[in-house]
């Protein structure tokens, strides 16, 4: 009952093009509620028994039945794509509604419908080992998802972004396509499941290396990332928060898939992802801090946390490899934990950024400002998410955090003088890392809810409605049930880690350091309490009391306005002259004449260059570009010329398959 419930999913989906705009948001929720309620039942079998399971989905699929194969690590992605689709939807509910009268009835039902699809395809790539089925649902992925960023499509730059991002996965496909074929080359089988005898047989590294980057376009891996900063800010904020939260962990997901299989060299895996992963997280919030598009901000520190991500799973391979069930455990259990934080606090700020934009129609920082005074719930939903990112105690970003630095910590004690640097180098790489978060974040909520508003634009500017809060109230809690819980959680994913490491010995591991927990989840307890109950006094205190607004105080300048405040740019300036050869600044502003004596009014305006897109990927696009005319000497419009090039390739085919090439 529950395989046809879930089939039937996508054809309840088509239900969306049938009812009037007003109700076609409300018709998405079915659909996306059916496939959480048999998703959910599944992966919660697959984690309560311990015990994988197949089943048959469809019979007599052409390359043999499809079979669903659901083990812990499924169960676990299952569960966050349901959590953030759920969110998702709810708050699309509210962010389209302005929508309704701009765009067609079809531009609404194809992009609700998509939502859908992407939906069901995030499940389907979690749940299937066989190679061509796992690569159509990863094609729909990315179709749907395309669909779904290029929904303002009448909007040049927007329809770029997404055709740019869907040449990136097609890449993507390609490199995993190219891996899978090679492996069935070589053991006769298409499937996840070959990895097993091919890697038994052969190295391990290159193989995987080969994977690595086919699944690191997606999750956005530096020098990977480029599509990512561009997809987000032009894709609406429900998107973004489901793109951001869940479908760029597919990426980490098809990894971590590929690692279950992996044999050996565990060293050189883990030195290899524990390095790009560094580098990732450190260049991904260096350049959030030079935007001034609030979702570009927060795109870039995505990447930041998929290097952070990254980071705990070559750490756990370093342990692996170095013979450390404690470093190999904790890493892992700490990068699964922070996959799930992640989604959470990061779908929640590019719900915030959404109601920004909603109420400003804006999203350039540079003309935000004073928005806490108009926008109360939007400003707590932002301010304790930016404290979660940056992981700061007592809420959960810091739990997942915190299990990698006592990974750390722990094995420093055990380690020779070698392992002693490579530990303390990760030290200190996270240390960086949360300290230029805090810059980052610190900017990004100053800016655009503190002080003055920053242009007459915004008149009328408001919390945005009830349905657009909803998708916080839901998300909050579960934040808090973390770090108030992290023994429990950590119990929970410790099953997981369990699938990459030695069991018998992670449980004392994880005993001893769920106990550790406990003790920080109470003082978090403490914390908030205290918190609260500061909060609860002040408001009886001001009730009794008159509470009069002014201007921000401009430190005894009174004739001040909101040019006198800090701007994004502005804010970030410090930090220019530090990472000078990672960004370029470039500036564009009118110069005075020197014979003019009274000057018109000027504007100057900057913009952020990635030098690394810059670089490693438009360079050599750039390239390819402009030699591609020169290869125009092959179309000489003479048939029987065309009739040769098919038997060429035909002969070359058949001479490299004689030679074994192929």
């Amino acid at each position: 009952m529950s395989i046809l419930l879930f089939k039937s999913a996508l054809f309840i989906a088509l239900g969306i093009f049938l009812v009037p705009k007003k109700w076609k948001g409300y018709v998405v929720l079915i659909p996306i509620l059916l496939l959480i309620a048999v998703s959910t039942s599944w992966a919660w079998e697959a984690l309560s028994t311990g015990i994988p399971f197949q089943f048959r989905f469809l019979k007599g699929y052409w390359s043999g039945d499809l079979v669903f194969a659901i083990d812990n690590i499924s169960a676990y992605f299952i569960l966050i794509i349901n959590l953030t689709c759920l969110t998702g939807a709810i708050y699309s509910l509210g962010y389209l509604a302005p929508y309704l009268d701009k765009k067609g009835v079809m531009s609404i039902s194809l992009h609700l419908f998509s939502f859908v699809g992407l939906h069901f395809a995030m499940l389907n790539v979690v749940m299937l080992r066989d190679a061509f089925s796992f690569l159509v649902a990863w094609e729909m992925m990315s179709l749907f998802s395309f669909i779904l960023v290029i929904f303002e499509g009448e909007k040049e730059t927007t329809l770029k972004t997404g055709i740019n991002y869907l040449i990136q996965m097609h890449m993507c496909f390609v490199l995993l396509l190219i891996g899978f074929l090679y492996v069935s080359r070589v053991t006769g089988a298409f499937s996840f499941d070959s990895l097993e005898l091919y890697f038994s047989l052969h190295n391990n590294l290159w193989i995987f290396l080969l994977f690595f980057l086919g699944f690191g376009i997606k999750a956005g891996f530096i020098p990977l990332h480029s599509w990512l900063p561009h997809a987000h800010p032009a894709a609406p904020s429900h998107v973004s928060g489901v793109m951001s939260g869940v479908m760029i962990k597919m990426g980490i997901y098809g990894i971590l898939r590929v690692l279950t299989y992996v044999q050996s060299q565990f060293l050189e895996i883990g030195f290899f992802i524990l390095s790009i992963s560094i580098a990732t997280a450190i260049t991904g919030i260096l350049y959030a801090i030079f935007q001034k598009d609030i979702k570009k901000t927060l795109a870039y520190s995505s990447i930041e946390n998929i290097g952070i991500i990254g980071m705990g799973i070559g750490l756990s391979f370093v342990g692996k490899g170095l013979g450390s069930d404690l470093l190999a455990t904790l890493g892992m259990a700490g990068a699964l934990l922070h996959i799930f934080n992640h989604s959470l606090y990061k779908s929640l700020l590019f719900y915030s950024a959404g109601n920004l934009y909603y109420a400003t129609h804006t999203r350039d920082l540079n003309k935000l400002g004073g928005l806490a005074k108009y926008m109360p719930f939007t400003s707590t939903f932002f301010m304790i998410c930016s404290l979660a990112i940056c992981a700061i105690p007592p809420l959960n970003g810091f739990i997942s955090e915190f299990l990698l630095y006592i990974s750390v910590f722990e094995n420093i004690a055990v380690s020779d003088f070698s392992g002693s640097l490579i530990n303390l180098a990760i030290l200190l790489s996270l240390v960086v890392i949360g300290g230029l978060s805090v810059f980052a974040f610190t900017k990004t909520f100053g800016v655009a809810f503190l002080g003055s508003k920053r242009t007459t634009e915004h008149h009328n500017i408001k919390e945005v409605p009830v349905i657009m809060r909803i998708s916080g109230f839901i998300v909050l809690p579960i934040m808090l049930s973390v770090s108030l819980f992290p023994n429990f959680y950590l119990t929970q994913i410790s099953t997981i880690a369990f699938t990459f490491t030695n069991l018998n010995v992670s449980e004392v591991v994880i005993r001893s350091s769920a106990e550790t927990l406990q003790y920080i989840g109470l003082g978090n307890l403490a914390v908030i309490v205290v918190f609260t109950i500061v909060l609860i006094v002040k408001r009886a205190v001001q009730s009794k009391v008159h509470i009069a607004s002014g201007p921000t105080w401009g430190c005894g300048y009174t004739s001040g306005d909101f040019r006198h405040q800090y701007t994004s740019t502005s804010y970030a300036d410090s930090m220019r002259e530090l990472v000078g050869p990672l960004v370029a600044i470039e500036g564009r502003h009118t110069s005075f004449e020197e014979k003019e004596i009274f000057p018109l009014p000027r504007h100057f305006a900057t913009q952020t260059q990635d030098l690394i897109e810059e670089k490693v990927i438009m360079k050599p696009v750039l390239y390819i570009t402009r030699e591609l005319p020169k290869a125009g000497w092959a179309q000489t419009g003479m048939i029987n010329h065309y009739l040769v090039y098919p038997l060429a390739f035909l002969i070359i085919i058949g001479l490299v398959t004689l030679i074994g090439v192929l």
